[in-house]
């Protein structure tokens, strides 16, 4: 009986862990301030900058 018990300590502790640490993920990776964007974000915002540049009809 005292080892079920722990079994779902245990789990319970491992589910902690995990949503913590996907929040943390999340908070950094897709954060969208405007201070301080998460790396997708800005590395998305940088794309579109190159795409929104490119003017078909010049050449290098």
């Amino acid at each position: 009986m005292n080892k079920r018990g722990q079994i779902v300590v245990e789990y319970v502790l491992l589910l902690t862990i995990a949503v913590g640490l996907s929040a943390l993920l999340i908070k950094q990776l897709a954060s969208r301030n405007a201070d301080e964007p998460g790396i997708l974000v800005s590395k998305w915002h940088n794309i579109l900058r190159v795409v929104a540049e490119d003017v078909p009809d010049k050449r290098k």
